[in-house]
């Protein structure tokens, strides 16, 4: 009796120890099936900063006719920053087979599978390179108020050919722009593509763009490798009220660009308190031009005034 019982405590170890073989053969099999041809490595050293901004400045304005141009699809932002990433020199990643997968990254034409999401689509696009995958060097977020407030932190330690997007509060992503230039004043310029030809733009001004989110938006920053040294700019800059003027008309200008990219997003996903933003920034920048035209106010009081957001 006793060996007919250990006969069968052994056979039930000896199934157990089967299934679980089993189980575990098929989970390695769907991570290789998943994964398989893909290396990621983040440090990405063959990464030419240079190349990336020289493609972003020069296809910024007229699309390349390489690549298809999704502005009536939806919009074109995360399409465009991919071709800069890959003029910079990042390695296509996956298969046809893994076309819809956030591990793949590529493009062969327009269409699934011959380019994949990750491609076109600014939350896939956060997945990939940012979230989940990681495959950059250093990957950050910021509330848009936070990203005014530490604006000398993002100055130092962002550099050209790095990606920037902007999220909702549900944290998903629905814009790109690449980074060009970075100025005294610690000024920022960027490169973006959009949902409309008018809002594709060159040079533009990061941290005027930034005013035309709420202030619980996300701003996410992709530094693409690392570097070593600091963006820091010590120089004391004494402004006329020249230079004020032209800072005031490239503020109002990226402001209504910001907005007009945002009440896109909004049709999609709608919400009240973006809704409501919207309106009380439009406002506010008509009282502007107004005071701008009408000479009440000098343009260094009205940069100051839009640069405060308290009453919004």
């Amino acid at each position: 009796m006793k060996n007919l019982f250990k006969i069968k405590l052994k056979l039930i170890i000896l199934l157990i120890f089967i299934m679980c073989t089993l189980l575990i053969n098929i989970k390695v099999s769907k991570a290789k099936s998943i994964n398989d041809g893909i290396k990621i490595n983040n440090e990405n050293i063959n990464y030419s900063r240079e190349k990336a901004r020289e493609y972003a400045i020069k296809w910024a304005i007229n699309p390349n006719k390489e690549y298809y141009n999704y502005v009536n699809d939806g919009g074109d932002c995360t399409n465009f920053v991919s071709q800069v990433l890959r003029a910079g020199g990042m390695e296509f990643i996956g298969s046809k087979n893994s076309a819809t997968n956030i591990n793949s990254w590529f493009y062969y034409s327009s269409n699934l599978p011959n380019r994949t999401v990750t491609w076109t689509a600014a939350k896939a696009f956060n997945s990939h390179f940012g979230k989940e995958l990681k495959r950059v060097y250093k990957y950050r977020e910021f509330k848009i108020e936070d990203a005014l407030i530490k604006w000398e932190e993002i100055y130092n330690s962002i550099y050209i050919g790095d990606i920037v997007q902007y999220s909702r509060p549900n944290n998903i992503a629905f814009h790109s722009q690449a980074i060009t230039d970075l100025l005294d004043k610690k000024t920022i310029y960027f490169s973006q593509h959009s949902n409309s030809m008018e809002n594709f733009y060159k040079d533009g001004n990061l941290k005027y763009y930034l005013l035309g989110k709420p202030d619980d938006y996300n701003f996410l920053i992709y530094n693409i490798k690392k570097e070593n040294n600091i963006n820091s700019s010590r120089e004391t800059v004494i402004l006329t009220e020249d230079d004020y003027r032209k800072e005031l008309v490239e503020a109002i200008d990226m402001i209504r660009i910001s907005i007009e990219d945002t009440r896109f997003d909004n049709k999609i996903y709608k919400s009240s308190d973006t809704e409501k933003f919207i309106y009380d920034m439009e406002k506010k920048l008509d009282k502007v031009e107004y005071e701008r035209y009408s000479r009440s106010k000098s343009s260094k009081e009205l940069l100051e005034y839009l640069m405060d957001r308290s009453d919004l």
